[in-house]
């Protein structure tokens, strides 16, 4: 057992004691990143099961847990053998123009979530040597498929990519950002020798809510052995060189999905191209450490309920009636979405074989304000006037659940700007989202209502989201 300053002592955190809410993996990784040790327990020993924590905890931090409703119990015994010790990760989200908003935003969502900051890059940035203090790099959907060198005019991108993960980085990439991680086409960094059954014609796939079957492994902690998630035109790998393990593959279509690109999967070409194939591999070999995702675990609860109101709940509307379809609706859990614990588990994972971070330099250039708060009131003021109906009444209802957010947000927000001197981690997140949004409404006039108030929905839980952050990072700075 680590030594004891008289201050600073390890207690057990567990996912069954905190109701399996995602606030256990905030804490884990805001306590990594004010320095403390953390360890995750691969094996279960009574009272711990795979997946829970180890952390070290200074009395103020346990203070901070327990006013956070974040249930901890002092760990007597030794760390056990089985328990792996947790690099804190410095993540870089890729986020240029082959990755614009809001595909990098799902990610961004389900990384503060869970208590992960991160520095947005574009393909310039890579090129230019933003890896250097990162341990992990985020690839989201979008078109990173193309090779950001070639997708964004960014010379000595791919190269740097490429020399980051021969060099102790990491990655997670979903769709798009799986198939650059795969191999088979220029620019991609054949960290996964295996080559998608479709590359550069993807779209020939489709869009649902797709059902993984989970195989035992440490992606599967805390999982059902069956998750529903989004699916966007990822990878279909038919067949799979060395070095590479299959955490999921796919088991069912759940829901053909129409939101934002017309093109449904249908039952007949999932059953042939697509069932019992791997959907989540992960890989480490001398060309990296890395998780691929063919489906989108980061999109979770917000694009499902998106996707079931263009789809089910129009279908089933004049059967079940209005009251079942608003409930059915109101209970998606867009920041708390199931499939976000895999994007944690993937993390950890890479972080118990991952380098050590350098100290960025990157720092937020001025004092943010409220912008994003701002967006937000904007995107909902230009909401489309709905007519007579119970499916637009299903949508003004969505709309008036997501403004009794907004301001409760933008005050939360408004308070941790009151120390935003100490919260130089989470600023150039901020600073991004703002700016990203600002260009997309400036840009965006063909949304149906539908993908307008996704979008809404999106920006509010982002703002939510920094602010929790942001909150637990002033609480655990406080001192007794």
């Amino acid at each position: 057992m680590p030594k004891s300053d008289g201050r600073v002592e390890v207690f057990y955190l567990g996912w069954r004691a905190n109701g399996d809410g995602l606030d256990v993996g905030l804490a884990v990784n805001r306590l990594l990143a004010a320095g403390m040790r953390a360890w995750r327990i691969s094996e279960p020993r009574p009272p711990a099961d795979a997946g829970d924590y180890l952390v070290e905890l200074k009395p103020q931090h346990q203070d901070a847990l327990s006013r956070a409703s974040v249930a901890t119990a002092p760990w007597r015994a030794g760390i056990p053998p089985d328990a792996q010790a947790l690099t804190p990760p410095a993540t870089c989200l890729f986020a240029g123009s082959a990755s614009k908003f809001p595909y990098f935003a799902y990610y961004a969502l389900c990384l503060l979530r869970l208590g992960i900051d991160y520095l947005p890059c574009g393909g310039a940035a890579l090129a230019q040597g933003a890896l250097d203090h990162a341990n992990l790099l985020v690839l989201p959907g979008g078109f990173a498929t193309w090779g950001i060198d070639a997708a964004e005019d960014a010379a000595g991108a791919d190269a740097r990519v490429r020399d980051f993960l021969a060099h102790g980085g990491s990655a997670i990439g979903s769709c798009g950002g799986a198939f650059y991680l795969s191999a088979g086409r220029p620019g991609w960094t054949g960290t996964a020798a295996a080559k998608p059954l479709y590359t550069h014609e993807y779209l020939q796939s489709g869009v649902g809510i797709v059902t993984l079957a989970m195989r035992p492994g440490p992606l599967a902690f805390g999982c059902p052995p069956t998750i529903e998630v989004p699916y966007y035109h990822g990878p279909i790998y038919d067949a799979l060189g060395s070095g590479i393990g299959v955490a999921a593959t796919f088991h069912a279509l759940s829901l053909p999905g129409r939101l934002a690109i017309d093109n449904p999967l249908d039952e007949d070409r999932f059953l042939r191209d697509m069932a019992g194939k791997p959907a989540i591999l992960m890989v480490a070999g001398d060309r990296g450490h890395a998780v691929l995702f063919s489906p989108h675990p980061e999109m979770g609860d917000l694009i499902r309920k998106y996707i079931a109101l263009d789809g089910y709940v129009r279908h089933y509307l004049p059967i079940r009636g209005f009251g079942t379809m608003r409930d059915t609706l109101r209970h998606y859990r867009v920041a708390d979405a199931p499939s976000f614990r895999l994007v944690l588990n993937a993390v950890h994972e890479l972080m118990v074989h991952a380098r050590s971070p350098g100290e960025s330099a990157l720092r937020s250039p001025r004092q943010p304000g409220d912008e994003l708060a701002v967006l937000c009131r904007g995107a909902m003021a230009a909401l489309p006037e709905l007519g007579p109906g119970e499916e637009n009444d299903l949508l003004r209802d969505i709309a008036a659940r997501i403004g009794s957010r907004l301001e409760p947000a933008a005050l939360r927000t408004a308070a941790a700007m009151r120390e935003a001197g100490k919260l130089d981690r989470l600023m150039p997140a901020y600073e991004h989202l703002a700016t990203a949004i600002a260009e997309h409404q400036t840009r965006t006039s063909d949304r149906t209502p539908t993908q307008q108030l996704m979008e809404l929905d999106l920006a509010v839980a982002l703002l939510e989201c920094w602010s929790r952050v942001a909150e637990w990072d002033l609480a655990l700075a406080r001192t007794t």
